[in-house]
């Protein structure tokens, strides 16, 4: 782990404890460091941006309701947001599929899941996409992966590198020029 992620997984510990004591300047900061990239993971899973959001707006609430329940001692902070999330993901996927008397799903339901050749197609854009970013040069790639990989804004980038607002919009959108570049050979 290097020393950025050590400080944010300290700065998110800090922020937690506050909001425990009922600090609401610092329960609207640890929102605005993490909501983005629990928003982003609750988008992959439910495939749905409205139930995306319900979900981190209600892990929030329970952040807010019980946050003297983090322990330190038994993980990072991030992972217990995380914890609550996965479980408000969870809950919300069973309450979905519940049908009653019409049985389970997946029962007589065509496979909603890609097909091999589907799998091996992403595979390749998966594996040319980590050969042209490993080709960028690092002031370009790592604001790119710090944002579309990690859930960073732009302002976030900008304080975490102590580079202008700015040089990280430029860099960004001169390393997505060049993957554009890159992939299409």
């Amino acid at each position: 782990m290097d020393d950025d992620q050590q400080q944010h997984l300290e700065q998110g510990t800090a922020l937690l404890l506050a909001c425990a004591g009922g600090d609401g300047a610092a329960f609207q900061r640890l929102y605005s460091i993490e909501a983005p990239r629990m928003l982003a993971l609750a988008r992959r899973f439910t495939g749905e941006s409205a139930a995306a959001e319900d979900a981190v707006q209600d892990t929030f609430v329970q952040v807010w309701r019980n946050a003297h329940r983090f322990r330190r001692e038994r993980g990072s902070a991030r992972a217990w947001l995380y914890s609550l999330l996965r479980y408000r993901l969870i809950n919300q996927q069973r309450r979905g599929r519940h049908v009653g008397d019409q049985g389970l799903p997946g029962d007589d339901w065509p496979d909603p899941g890609p097909s091999p050749e589907q799998c091996s197609l992403e595979a390749d854009r998966d594996r040319r996409l980590r050969d042209c970013l490993r080709g960028l040069q690092g002031d370009r790639r790592r604001p790119i992966l710090m944002a579309f990989y990690h859930g960073f804004t732009y302002e976030q980038i900008a304080e975490s590198l102590a580079v202008p607002l700015g040089t990280i919009k430029s860099r960004v959108r001169s390393g997505l020029k060049g993957l554009q570049e890159c992939l299409r050979l």
